[in-house]
């Protein structure tokens, strides 16, 4: 850390529409007065907030990415309610904000999909990150997705000036294997005049095997997938242009892409039996491994005066495939793919009187989905104990959807008086689904492999859905750096409809009974959301603590197939978070955060621990610092509760410790890290989720994805 200021600042649900559009123009304070972009007001300040809002600095994640830590694993350990995140996995499926959901952003364009592929932190390099903004809790402005709450991540931009440029290269390792090598490299230019400002940049990260606690080798995670022996490079180009005072446009580019390529797989015992011993291998032969492959283009344009209104406009296109590793299931061996092409527009009006600011707008998303399974030759499997796969032909995963998304909003800020702000909103949401007639995937495999000779379709069509959502706040000025708030929110999901639809009961090739969108009528689940906050900002200290309480009117069951229901089951979570940040000299600092949260669901007329696949565990971090702007480092601890539910299954908590520092050169500067310093052996989150949702299919054994044992980060960057 290499400054005792406080950095402060916030958004409301809309300003994620536009976070990014202003972020180069957001200047930094050491105080309340700190100017920020909001949706209930253009430029505010952080005061102004009925909500709870983190933001992450480029400086804390510098200092967690740059010591070993990867992006997932960096927002667990710096976003108080948002569950600590495994290094080596490529999902964030077992991350929840506040217990629930969250819509991740880059720039203010949404990277979930009606599919809740969970990939949404494999998807920029840290390189290019310049801060995270958060909003905790459900939000009824944005839409679907965001029960959780919003993370929206803000990218590097450039400044007017003379041409710059950024260098980083660095290493990790835990001195395991020769193979046990993490390596980065990225390096991006900068500059321009007052009026036109530009940044081009690359980022690249190889990584090698990962080694649990007792040195031991970690098993490759065969349902989400992870990132051994994985390569990544991020490109990213942005252009910024003001032709006057009041004008403002800014172009975005990006390409990502996460491919592995492993010689390791799997070995099982007897492929016909998946209950049986498995290890990792080497003499993996596989063409299809997994990765993450995304495009996204993105442009916003701002005027402070159109017909007495402050004008932002967005509109963005998005398209990403994902590939997955083959899992067994029923004697046979499938990995599928699966893309999105998503497009939207974004377009925001705010018009402000004496004491009222007005926002409204709308929004519109189209998004075309597919996937595919590719089937393997059994027999080779079989053979090879699941270590080579010979591809016998492509079937259908799911049924083919296209999915639209248009919502209109408002939101008005209300100045009561000098102490007392009151805000209200409100949203109409309308979703509509279109989905391809499908055979079942299981059917689609007996007819390429010649085992039918045909099967009926589970119907296709068309279903719609629309909803109407409500927000409203206080927020009063206890003094000019301290503050209490109360607000009521509402969010809402939509079921995946890959797992919702197109599954049926065959006989042979005759479909028996299905659920399709011809039968099943479209619905999501409502959740409703209340929240009391205080937080201050003093010279030596920050402080922000809230407590909440959110509860849903239905809930979504997995079985053993995977497969979503729907049911009417409530379910409520609430908790408490919190954070502190002290300085104790001008050299020696801590801080301290927390979320104590409970979740459960309603059956038959009483409350019952809800599933530890879905639930989130209570976590902490605690960290003392030094820094005295020419070297410093901080220790930190991580704390992850134990968690139960009703059919006795348990998550095992832990506690980590980790070690990082820099030293400042002449020119440059030299960062190190150690995760894991005590080089404990332990199951993280998702591991121990995998293993309740996946058991049924497989030995549990299948799913054991150890933590990443004790490593080693050493890494130099440089502005010239």
């Amino acid at each position: 850390m290499k400054s005792k200021k406080v950095v402060g600042l916030s958004l409301t649900p809309l300003a994620i529409v536009i976070g990014a559009h202003l972020a180069h123009a957001a200047p930094s304070a050491a105080n309340t007065e700190t100017i920020i972009v909001t949706g209930s007001k253009i430029q505010t300040t952080i005061a102004d907030s009925a909500s709870t809002n983190w933001v992450i600095t480029n400086e804390e994640l510098i200092r967690e990415i740059q010591g070993g830590e990867s992006l997932k694993g960096a927002l667990g350990k710096l976003i108080p309610s948002f569950d600590f995140g495994s290094t080596n996995a490529r999902t964030n499926a077992s991350q929840n904000l506040r217990g629930r959901s969250a819509q991740i952003m880059i720039d203010g364009v949404a990277l979930n999909a009606a599919r809740t592929i969970s990939r949404q932190l494999d998807s920029i390099d840290p390189f290019n990150v310049a801060r995270v903004e958060v909003l905790s809790g459900a939000t009824s402005i944005y839409g679907a997705g965001a029960t959780g709450g919003i993370i929206n991540i803000i990218t590097k931009r450039g400044e007017a000036g003379d041409a710059q440029l950024e260098v980083h290269t660095g290493v990790t390792t835990g001195f395991n294997n020769s193979d046990d090598l993490t390596k980065k490299a990225a390096v991006a230019v900068s500059g321009g005049s007052d009026t036109l400002q530009g940044r081009l940049s690359v980022a690249y990260e190889g990584k090698g095997a990962a080694y649990d606690g007792n040195g031991d080798p970690i098993l490759p995670d065969v349902t989400q997938t992870d990132t051994q022996f994985n390569d990544s490079i991020d490109v990213m180009g942005s252009l910024d242009y003001s032709p006057d005072d009041e004008q403002h446009l800014s172009l975005t580019a990006q390409y990502y892409d996460s491919q592995q390529d492993s010689d390791y797989g799997i070995w099982f015992e007897d492929t016909t039996d998946l209950k049986s011993d498995v290890e990792r291998r080497k003499g993996l032969k596989l063409d299809e491994q997994p990765f993450t492959e995304r495009l996204m283009l993105n442009t916003q344009y701002s005027h402070t005066n159109v017909l007495n209104h402050a004008l932002l406009a967005q509109a963005y296109y998005r398209e990403e495939t994902f590939g997955y590793f083959p899992f067994p299931r029923k004697g046979l061996f499938s990995g599928s793919e699966q893309s999105n092409d998503v497009y939207g527009l974004k377009v925001l009006l705010e018009k402000n009187w004496d004491n009222l600011t007005l926002n409204y707008g709308l929004d519109y998303s189209k998004e075309e989905f597919r996937a595919k399974q590719y089937v393997y030759d059994s027999t080779t499997s079989a053979t090879s104990h699941g270590l080579e796969f010979e591809k016998k032909g492509t079937i259908g995963r799911y049924p083919d959807f296209d999915t639209q998304n248009a919502g209109v909003f408002a939101q008005a800020d209300w100045a009561v008086n000098d102490k007392l702000n009151a805000f209200a909103g409100l949203r109409y949401q309308y979703t509509k689904y279109k989905g391809s007639d499908f055979i079942g995937f299981t059917q689609q495999a007996y007819i390429l492999l010649g085992l039918l000779p045909d099967a009926d379709a589970i119907p296709g069509g068309t279903t719609d859905k629309d909803i109407w959502l409500a927000n409203a706040g206080l927020k009063y000025d206890l003094t000019d750096n301290q503050q209490v708030w109360a607000n009521f929110s509402q969010g809402f999901n939509m079921p995946d409809p890959g797992k919702f639809y197109g599954k049926g009961k065959y006989s042979g090739g005759t479909l028996t009974n299905s659920v399709s969108v011809q039968n099943t009528e479209l619905d999501g689940v409502k959740t409703n959301s209340f929240e009391l906050g205080w937080r201050t900002q003093q010279q030596d200290y920050n402080a922000q603590v809230a407590a909440y309480y959110s509860i849903s009117d239905k809930s979504y069951k997995y079985n053993n197939d995977l497969d979503v229901t729907l049911d009417s089951d409530k379910q409520r979570i609430y908790g408490l978070e919190g954070q502190i940040k002290y300085y104790l000299t001008d050299t020696w600092y801590s801080r301290a955060q927390g979320h104590l949260v409970q979740s459960e669901i309603k059956d038959n007329g009483h409350w019952d621990e809800l599933s530890i696949y879905n639930a989130s565990p209570s976590t902490a971090m605690a960290a003392v610092g030094y820094d005295n702007f020419d070297w410093g480092t901080e220790l930190n601890l991580q704390h992850v509760g134990d968690l139960s539910d009703e059919d006795g299954d348990r998550l095992e908590g832990y506690e980590l410790v980790g070690l990082n520092g820099y030293y400042t050169l002449p020119v440059g500067q030299i960062n190190f890290g150690i995760q894991n310093l005590f080089d404990k052996d332990y199951q993280t989150i998702w591991s121990q989720k995998a293993q309740k949702v996946y058991s049924g299919l497989a030995s549990a054994d299948m799913f054991d994805y150890a933590g990443v044992g004790r490593t080693f980060s050493l890494s130099y960057s440089a502005m010239f």
